[in-house]
């Protein structure tokens, strides 16, 4: 079989045991990880590919800092091509985001100590309405730049301007002529920056197959089908350790050293890492692959869960062809076939119904400005109606299951910056004992974020709290509330 120029195979004819896939992904689902979809390879082939719905191989989602790799390998073209160098002063670019008196660690700043993030620590705020300028007007005490590694999306920014500018369009028509040939979708596309400019620090939107397939050509040093689609030398250097990382690595994995725009690995791998567990995990040594999407936003340990399952899976390959295990294969596409987000623990009713359900909460003030709420009951879901300080809302939440629909509030969409988009979401809720309501609502957007809700009913009286784990969206819903009936 082979879907989208990817060929696929038995797991145990790449010397992979189905058993212990299988085992990967009861460790994703007893962690209650809210994945979106796998994807392993070995050898080039596909040992086996899942999807949590209502995620599917068709749907595109935003791959957040997995996006700084393609800003890279963008400049690897443009380097190989003649148009740029790894020492050109990236000031030389801008002059017309230059302050009056620059900082002389900006004007050093070359393409090459972007590339490593051995910047300045420069943060991206959706307030400002130039990333690319903000980098050079940033008045803040710096450090010389090359030096030491300072995690800067900012920096990623202004490299994509510099490809821009010198290519006169946006980043992926500009790389076209390489993704074309890897098959990679022709809808992908980018969020805008507030100036119009692509943000491939952290906005490209393509689907699970499109990023293995990036992976690819990357483990591969830029080379597709026998062709050399981007400079050789230049990819063996943006993979490999360019600069060390261990002082300011937020998580074991992540303190093997860093390249250009790429993370290093354990025995000599290297890593996409996108916030909330969008991962292109490659490993030369063992000629494999491992792509997830989710969203661990809001878990302190889900991406050293991912890591970790994934290390001890590669445990178990061999070098040489397994024999073929039909039960255990069978086994392993029943498990996939069956994925699911995990839904929130807990009873489907409560026997204080009559005392909750249809009644309006006045609320005292709160953080999350909601004046009233009231919880409404249908055979198959619930309403939470309230009012906010953006007028009447409701949210609906499945039991057991979960209910689609858009989310009241608007957010960016093509651009950050412009709010004109309600995001496709889903939300779920179960009683964790009589009184007590736990919800959740996941964005499935190309957006990802959540919001868990507790609302507690004794007597007459409502109170509760939100917590959200969404970059720049969901903020109105957050904090405690209370209120009488």
């Amino acid at each position: 079989m082979n879907k989208n120029n990817l060929s696929y195979t038995t797991p145990e004819s790449l010397g992979i045991p189905s058993g212990a896939i299988e085992s990967f992904l009861e460790v994703l689902k007893a962690k209650n990880l809210s994945m979106h979809s796998f994807m392993l390879i070995r050898h080039g082939k596909i040992a086996a590919e899942g999807y949590w719905p209502p995620f599917d191989e068709h749907r595109k989602q935003r791959m957040y800092s997995i996006s700084k790799s393609f800003t890279s390998v963008a400049v690897g073209m443009m380097i190989g091509e003649g148009k740029l160098s790894l020492d050109s002063k990236v000031a030389e670019f801008f002059p017309e985001y230059l302050p009056e008196k620059p900082h002389r660690y900006v004007l050093e700043a070359t393409v090459r100590d972007l590339l490593m993030m051995a910047t300045f620590n420069e943060s991206t705020s959706a307030s400002q309405t130039n990333f690319t300028e903000a980098f050079f007007m940033d008045q803040r005490p710096k450090h010389k730049p090359g030096q030491v590694f300072s995690y800067d999306t900012s920096a990623t920014n202004v490299l994509c301007a510099i490809v821009e500018k010198l290519s006169g369009k946006p980043l992926l028509e500009y790389m076209r002529p390489v993704l074309d040939e890897i098959g990679f979708s022709k809808d992908a596309w980018c969020v805008q920056t507030p100036e119009g400019r692509s943000w491939t620090g952290s906005g490209v939107i393509c689907t699970t197959r499109d990023l293995a397939r990036f992976a690819l050509l990357c483990m591969n040093m830029g080379q597709w089908n026998s062709k050399q689609l981007v400079n050789q030398e230049y990819m063996q250097a943006a993979i490999s350790r360019q600069i060390d990382n261990s002082v300011t690595g937020d998580w074991a994995d992540a303190c093997f050293g860093y390249g250009y725009q790429f993370w290093c690995m354990r025995d000599g791998g290297f890593a996409m890492y996108g916030m909330g567990g969008q991962f292109a995990l490659c490993m030369p040594k063992y000629d494999t692959i491992l792509i997830t999407t989710a969203d661990t936003q809001g878990l302190s340990d889900g991406l050293e869960i991912i890591f970790n399952a994934y290390a001890n899976l590669l445990k178990t390959f061999s070098s040489e062809t397994l024999p073929e295990n039909s039960l255990a294969y069978d086994s392993l596409k029943e498990r996939i076939a069956g994925l699911s987000l995990p839904l929130p623990k807990g009873k489907t009713d409560t026997p204080q119904a009559e005392k909750i359900f249809g009644r309006t909460y006045i609320l005292e003030e709160n953080q999350a400005g909601i004046k009233w709420l009231r919880l409404l009951a249908e055979p198959d879901k619930y309403r939470l109606q309230y009012e906010n300080n953006c007028g009447e809302r409701e949210l609906l939440f499945g039991i057991g299951k979960f209910e689609p629909q858009l989310f009241p509030e608007k957010y960016y969409g093509r651009r950050i910056g412009v709010k004109d988009t309600n995001y496709q979401c889903i939300g779920a809720a179960a009683w964790a004992d009589d009184k007590t309501l736990l919800a959740t609502i996941y964005s499935v957007d190309v957006y990802m974020g959540s919001i868990k809700i507790q609302l507690c009913f004794e007597d007459d009286e409502v109170c509760g709290c939100m917590v959200k784990a969404a970059e720049w969206f969901f903020d109105e819903y957050q904090g405690f509330i209370s209120g009488k009936a």
